[in-house]
């Protein structure tokens, strides 16, 4: 009996990025990567969107540049905010900081 309660419990939380990629919309996805990428979500574009196992992964398109960008889910009912590849890079010089200079990633 235990064995049959784990075997379910691995195969319900390994379908959770599964399940979350069909539920979550691309207009929450867009809200999503545009809070990441200091955008508005009519900027951007979502393309290749697929569920891994505890994750629904996707590429957001904004001001011309692609961004690899991920959210976690659980049980595709509660996600995570959007962590996007390049996100600081997006934001260009307009919200340099003294951190964001120190990194070297205020453009010049």
């Amino acid at each position: 009996m235990k064995k049959l309660l784990l075997i379910s419990s691995v195969f319900a939380l390994a379908a959770c990025g599964t399940v979350g990629n069909a539920v979550i919309s691309d207009a929450s996805l867009q809200e999503k990567a545009a809070f990441a990428l200091d955008t508005t979500a009519d900027k951007v574009k979502i393309s290749n969107r697929r569920g891994d196992i505890d994750s629904v992964k996707f590429v957001a398109t904004t001001r011309g540049r692609s961004h690899q960008c991920y959210i976690t889910t659980v049980y595709g009912v509660i996600s995570s905010d959007a962590i996007c590849s390049g996100a600081g890079s997006a934001t260009g010089s307009a919200n340099c900081n003294a951190l964001s200079k120190a990194a070297g990633k205020c453009k010049k």
